[in-house]
């Protein structure tokens, strides 16, 4: 008897039943936490009936853990130095700010600390090659000298409609899921104008305690609908984008050794630039951004 031939056909066979059993229990997963196509249908006509329209495809909302985090540490020095070279720093209120001719970068103290800005004022390589591919170059360059730590994925890349600028954004991702605390959003302009800022605050730890549910995403677009509608707001609306991430609330604790929990969060994109984030626990907490837009009233 050949044992050898015996023992590599159950490797085989344990192989193939291991992968059935994996392919079985992603199908049960897929079809326990996404809505049906009957529901879906329903969720995108109600949504319709009031002037509210989905672009994009629906997440998952398998149950999920929280994320311990601490804060992080940057490291000035490599920023500076990376973008200007030894350049003396001067004073914004208590922030360090570094000028060289026409850019500027703002490090933040205090309760904003792990906050970068940046602006280039004009930039003539960038105003005589305004396309696809100077703009990809230039955001990766851009973002490895501004984040340094971390693992920052783009998230969001689009122009306008005419072209005159496009807006970019990264976010920071813990074992394949979305860091929304840590986020970096950089905006082009056709005259060669280049702003960015980058909140690189948190510093992924591990999981924690167990999965949790997670409100469905069907629940919390006709809680989102209400509440939008609530507020007098009758223009028509595009959900452009529709992701789950995690955020940490505990924005104001300014104490290094704090080890703060990341919760996981809906995160809507509308086609008014504004981005809504839902608690995805709750169903309740909710704010809302102009998204990379409003790297111009920082400016200001």
């Amino acid at each position: 008897m050949n044992f050898g031939r015996i023992l590599n056909i159950f490797i085989i066979l344990f192989l193939v039943a291991n992968v059935v059993l994996y392919g079985m229990y992603e199908y049960k997963s897929k079809k326990d936490y996404s809505i049906t196509a009957e529901k879906e249908a329903q969720l995108r006509e109600t949504l319709g009936e009031n002037d509210i329209y989905i672009y994009c495809l629906l997440p998952d909302f398998r149950p999920r853990k929280r994320i311990e985090v601490k804060f992080r540490n940057i490291d000035e020095d490599k920023i500076r130095k990376q973008l200007f070279g030894n350049v003396t720093v001067t004073y914004k209120n208590l922030d360090h700010r570094y000028t060289k001719e026409n850019e500027d970068l703002i490090i933040y103290q205090g309760t904003k600390k792990g906050t970068v800005f940046y602006t280039n004022s004009y930039d003539n390589h960038l105003e005589e090659n305004f396309d696809n591919s100077t703009i990809e170059k230039y955001s990766k360059d851009l973002m490895k000298k501004l984040t340094i730590e971390g693992n920052m994925n783009l998230t969001s890349y689009q122009p306008d409609d005419n072209y005159s600028y496009y807006q970019i954004e990264y976010n920071d991702s813990y074992r394949d899921e979305t860091i929304f605390s840590n986020t970096a959003g950089i905006i082009f302009y056709e005259s060669g104008k280049v702003m960015a800022r980058v909140k690189n605050r948190y510093e992924p730890i591990r999981f924690v305690g167990d999965s949790e549910r997670i409100y469905p995403i069907d629940e919390v677009l006709y809680k989102f609908m209400h509440n939008i509608r609530q507020k007098d707001n009758n223009e028509l609306i595009k959900i452009m984008g529709i992701d789950i991430g995690y955020y940490v609330e505990e924005e104001d604790i300014a104490d290094a050794n704090t080890i703060m929990k990341a919760e996981p969060w809906y995160r809507i994109r509308l086609g008014n630039n504004e981005v809504h984030y839902i608690n995805a626990y709750t169903n309740k907490d909710t704010f809302y951004t102009k998204g990379i837009f409003d790297l111009e009233d920082e400016e200001n």
